[in-house]
């Protein structure tokens, strides 16, 4: 009962956090409803078993791709500044919502998962396996997550670039 109710409030939490962001008007409030969904994200990926993942999930989004958004903010405009929404804007953000959550649980139902039939050996948790793991079986991932970083970077650069130019 206990498990469920901590599933629960972290899935409340990125829900919640996905939809303050989504909705409120001020750029700010934007940044830290989004760092309150992958603070969610992060406590299922414990809940899930893998708490190497929920680590680098607090230090690398929420820590780094969270302030470096807020750099960038404090370099691009006031804070005071607020974000219009158009109708049209809203409405298609919520079509296109609607299209990626059909499409992914037509995927996941449609797919077999296989269960674990024995249990990890609980080395299989520790660093030197999981860095082991992401230099050979999961590089393409490592390297994917990587470039995710390298790219949320960047574009905070750029957004901080182009509103410094404009004024």
């Amino acid at each position: 009962m206990l498990e469920l109710l901590a599933i629960a409030a972290f899935a409340l939490l990125a829900a919640g956090g996905a939809l303050y962001a989504a909705f409120v008007r001020h750029t700010l409030h934007c940044i830290i409803g989004l760092g309150v969904t992958l603070f969610g994200v992060a406590g299922i990926f414990l809940y899930l078993g893998s708490p190497f993942v929920a680590a680098m999930q607090i230090l690398i989004y929420i820590g780094g791709v969270s302030v470096a958004m807020v750099f960038a903010l404090m370099l691009s405009v006031s804070l005071a500044s607020r974000v219009e929404h158009s109708r049209w804007k809203v409405v298609g953000a919520i079509l296109a919502a609607g299209f990626f959550f059909t499409s992914m649980a037509a995927l996941i139902t449609s797919t077999d998962f296989p269960l674990r039939e024995e249990p990890l050996p609980p080395d299989a948790w520790a660093v030197t396996e999981i860095g082991h793991a992401f230099l050979t079986t999961y590089n393409v991932v490592f390297i994917g997550l990587s470039l995710t970083l390298l790219l949320a970077i960047l574009a905070a650069v750029l957004v901080a670039g182009k509103e410094v130019e404009e004024l």
